[in-house]
């Protein structure tokens, strides 16, 4: 990004709204060459005009800048090691068999968001359920029949990252598929041991009507 485009960012970040006096004030500039950048940032959605404040004395009332919630994405931001951090710490305090119990209540908690089961729907139904679900999650997800079975493939997982520390993260999808479908999934590939994609095999359960979990 342009030099003077990153100082009025960081400057409008720092104060939350300014002019275009203001502006030039601190980037050292006319208020012309301000306007021309603000335009550019304007364009890009990264700013934008929300209010007017009239001067205490002579002159025309001016436009004050802001940052757009776009903008927000060119600040770094560290989730990921904080998260790390986070999760080190509860296993230290809680114990690995600890741990899993609280993903698994996690898990639960997702799965009462889920859709529920309607009466009398097939399995494969259920398995597009499933899918779509974990698809609003942030995972890449598609299934296929394979033999007597079904198989059930993730490509992308949004705890990937994480799941290399912590690989009690996986139980959080497998616990899904588990009581969405109301069967016991096998992994047979899984990302973070360096498949290319998760991997779950079910069979359908004996009960055609699928039961709340």
């Amino acid at each position: 990004m342009h030099e003077t485009r990153q100082r009025i960012i960081e400057f409008l970040k720092e104060k939350k709204q300014a002019t275009v006096d203001e502006l030039a004030a601190a980037v050292e500039l006319t208020p012309m060459a301000v306007r021309y950048h603000l335009n550019v940032l304007q364009a890009d959605n990264l700013i934008e005009a929300f209010a007017v404040r009239r001067q205490s004395g002579p002159g025309r009332p001016q436009q004050v800048y802001k940052l757009t919630d776009a903008a927000d994405d060119l600040f770094p931001e560290d989730y990921r090691t904080l998260t790390d951090y986070l999760l080190d710490e509860v296993r230290v305090r809680l114990g690995k068999r600890e741990m899993g119990d609280l993903f698994n209540s996690i898990a639960h908690r997702l799965v009462a968001e889920a859709p529920a089961p309607t009466e009398n729907q097939t399995f494969e139904d259920r398995l597009e359920d499933v899918a779509n679900y974990l698809a609003d999650k942030g995972f890449s997800v598609c299934w296929h029949p394979d033999g007597d079975s079904y198989l059930i493939h993730a490509y992308s997982c949004p705890y990937r990252q994480i799941a290399r520390n912590h690989n009690e993260i996986c139980l959080l999808d497998e616990q899904i598929i588990a009581r969405m479908l109301n069967t016991t999934p096998a992994r047979t590939a899984c990302l973070v041991n360096g498949d290319d994609h998760c991997t779950y095999r079910v069979t359908q359960p004996i009960e055609l009507i699928m039961t709340p979990a």
